[in-house]
Formats: structure tokens, sequence, C-alpha cells
């Protein structure tokens, strides 16, 4: 992990070294980049996973199972 801030700092250090004129070839060259990496899946994509799961079969006597439950032996 130190690393990897090490090695960030110095690409910032040498990015603010840069001439103006080559900004827009590393712009362009991070957009590229950024454009062939996998992307995450967005916790959205997962919303229909669950909608044929009945959730009133867990939550139904939900105070009535705690209590047999949670009875001392």
């Amino acid at each position: 992990m130190a690393t990897e801030e090490k090695l960030r700092k110095t690409i910032l250090n040498k990015i603010k070294k840069l001439s103006d004129d080559k900004l827009p070839s590393l712009d362009a060259y991070l957009s590229d980049l950024e454009s062939h990496l996998p992307t995450d899946k967005s916790p959205l994509s997962f919303s229909g996973i669950f909608k044929e799961l009945e959730l009133t079969e867990l939550t139904s006597d939900l105070y009535k199972s705690r209590e047999d439950h949670n009875t001392d032996p």
C-alpha cells in the first residue's frame, strides 16, 4: 500500500513538471487507458436479483422467533 502511494506521488510530481503543451496528450492517453479498464458492476445492477424472494417468509413471526431463540437453557 505504501508503495502505491509513493508511486502515485512520483507520477503526480512528473505531471506537475510537464509543459502545458504536453497536457492534452497526457489527458488523451489517460482517457484511452480508462476506457480499456474493467469497470465494477454498479450495486444497482443486482437490484432485480432478489425479486422472486418472499421476504414475508423471513419476517413473519419474527418477534416470536427471537423469543424462542433467546430463552435461557
